[in-house]
């Protein structure tokens, strides 16, 4: 079902891409489509919690892109795409961690399995669909090249996700019997895999210690911000090549049970390379 989901809204997109393209292509003055392929380094950010960034995640991006030029000028266009991209983060615990999970073998009995700090560590695997919208300034020709500069948003909603948790020291997140490898982390079938802590004493509130709930947003509002350059092949194909930095402006974790003041505030970024045609 949530496969089907995630099919329909991305043949919608595109249809909806299609039809725009094709109603501005009969009334702008210029329009330039294209393809865009792009290796991307993330990393997450963190502002609140004891978590850190655990390194760069490589991911990838592909899709069709249009520019639309903007007051009848060769200089002023607002670019749109829609794209699918793989984005990991990569982030690790600055802090113990504990696990209370069923005693093996026992029936009602509780086993504590407890992690030190930055000995586990979390790679999550995220397939988003982007529809960046965003204002391009290109210079004017200068020899065959053109220079340009965009600045926009690029609202993303997730298709795909998956966390690998792993650890360095401590028991097994993952049953060896089994073959599991990663899991869900927004499904509650997964839950047994997070960190529930420990209740601290005397608080009323059922208030934990050393936990953490490896839910994700399933949607991402990013700024991005872009450099690169237009090199004319022939006619009007033009190959582009240049640097996008995309830095997201919620939440990339999610706590179903604590919404209003989160634990943990990390937000995703990454740094794309570009390439692509565009005729």
């Amino acid at each position: 079902m949530k496969l089907q989901r995630n099919t329909s809204f991305a043949i919608a997109a595109t249809l909806l891409f299609a039809g725009f393209a094709n109603l501005t292509a009969q009334t702008a003055p210029n329009v330039k489509m294209g393809l865009r392929v792009s290796p991307n380094f993330s990393w997450i950010n963190i502002q609140k919690g004891s978590m850190s960034n655990d390194g760069p995640g490589l991911g990838f991006s592909y899709g069709v892109t249009a520019d639309f030029a903007m007051f009848k000028s060769t200089n002023y266009w607002l670019a749109t795409e829609l794209s699918v991209s793989t984005i990991p983060v990569l982030a690790k615990s600055n802090t113990n961690l504990i696990r209370v999970v069923p005693q093996q073998g026992s029936t009602g009995k509780m086993d504590t399995l407890t992690y030190l700090a930055g000995d586990v560590n979390f790679k999550y695997n995220c397939q988003y669909l982007q529809i960046p919208l965003s204002v391009k300034m290109k210079t004017d020709e200068i020899g065959n090249m053109k220079y340009y500069f965009q600045f926009g948003l690029a609202p993303s909603f997730m298709m795909k996700r998956q966390l690998s948790t792993t650890k360095l020291k401590g028991a097994d997140i993952y049953p060896s019997n089994t073959g599991i490898t990663s899991h869900d982390p927004n499904s509650k079938d997964d839950d047994g895999f997070q960190f529930n802590g420990i209740t601290l004493p005397g608080t009323g509130k059922n208030e934990t210690q050393f936990s953490f709930i490896d839910n994700i947003s399933t949607f991402r509002f990013p700024v991005i911000m872009g450099v690169g350059v237009e090199y004319k092949l022939t006619g009007n194909t033009m190959f582009t090549a240049g640097l996008r930095f995309d830095n997201a402006i919620n939440n990339f974790f999610k706590d179903p049970t604590n919404t209003k003041d989160p634990n943990i505030i990390g937000k995703s970024n990454l740094l794309a390379i570009q390439a692509g045609i565009l005729f």
